[in-house]
């Protein structure tokens, strides 16, 4: 699929022409991330470019959820990563989401930018900035197609993965007929997809469900701003055994309420500061809320990080209050 951006057909010459790049997907990567961090990579290398694909925290460890997406073998840790005349960024919107990266990709001498958040920065030299699309991988899948590469079986299982997750399994309003279309075409590629949604959606270790019961057991519901929200702390973690990383789908139980429209998930981090995952059903615009905090995202899925628990949601509520 092509889409109307000034950039598509210089970005599509750029991979066909480039003898070697070096691809970085956003710090915390999620399965859009992966996808096609993993998909262009492969791409790439069925060109005969040289790739290495990373990602700006170190280590760069791939998420439980993720350890059998085709390619992962391939990453190397970000100071490893060569100084190609070609950097790719991926699914990053703003420059600073490369993390330890960043520098490097600015030096470059022909920085790709391809991602579709709102508000995306255009921090590249070729800027592929689709906020329609429903993930990256969406992006990539086309920029792969025009650039001659023949899918198979594993280029089309690291696309499937990133649209997917991006769409909550198709069921975000991010899911358009063309969404639907591509998604249909890899499968004729005999992706797993059973397999990618017992991975992704329906797999955690026993633990969780501790840490699960925690979480909601501290649930707090504010009706007058159509507001919930739940915390977990680094002490948990450390009690109940459960990586960072298998924490994701939380929100998701935190927003199942049909008591209110919008959610949040506070994450204690090392620093003591708050990871904040925010998801909205309907009309409030979290990625404005996480925008004005620093963060970013899409406008009903969202996060940033904050330095007070409290604080952070005296403020938000204000704003909801407002809203409503």
């Amino acid at each position: 699929m092509r889409w109307n951006v000034d950039d598509w057909d210089a970005t599509v010459e750029t991979l066909r022409s480039a003898k070697a790049a070096t691809l970085a997907c956003h710090v915390n990567p999620d399965g859009d991330a992966l996808g096609s961090l993993l998909a262009t990579h492969l791409g790439l290398k069925k060109m005969g470019v040289g790739s290495t694909p990373t990602w700006g925290t170190s280590p760069a460890k791939i998420p439980f959820a993720y350890t059998w997406i085709p390619g992962a073998q391939d990453i190397v840790q970000p100071e490893d990563a060569p100084a190609a005349e070609v950097f790719i960024a991926l699914d990053c919107g703003a420059a600073d989401r490369l993390g330890d990266l960043e520098g490097p990709a600015r030096a470059s001498k022909r920085l790709i930018n391809v991602d579709h958040h709102p508000g995306n920065e255009n921090f590249g030299h070729l800027n592929v900035v689709v906020p329609d699309a429903s993930s990256t991988a969406e992006l990539v899948a086309g920029l792969l197609q025009d650039a001659g590469v023949e899918f198979d079986r594993d280029i089309a299982t690291c696309l499937y993965a990133g649209i997917v997750t991006d769409t909550g399994r198709f069921q975000y309003s991010n899911s358009t007929p063309a969404t639907l279309r591509l998604a249909a075409d890899l499968l004729e590629y005999d992706v797993p997809a059973p397999a990618i949604a017992q991975e992704v959606f329906e797999s955690s270790p026993f633990a969780y469900l501790k840490l699960v019961g925690h979480v909601l057991e501290r649930a707090v519901l504010h009706p007058d701003a159509s507001f919930v929200y739940s915390w977990f702390t680094r002490s948990d973690l450390e009690e109940s055994g459960v990586d960072m990383d298998e924490t994701e789908k939380l929100i998701d139980l935190v927003r199942s309420t049909r008591d209110a429209d919008v959610a949040a998930m506070f994450k204690e981090q090392p620093d003591g500061r708050w990871r904040v995952s925010m998801r909205s059903k309907s009309g409030v615009s979290v990625g404005a809320l996480a925008r004005a905090r620093g963060g970013g995202g899409h406008e009903l899925a969202a996060g940033f990080t904050a330095p007070d628990l409290e604080a952070t949601v005296a403020s938000l509520l204000d704003e909801l209050r407002g809203a409503a």
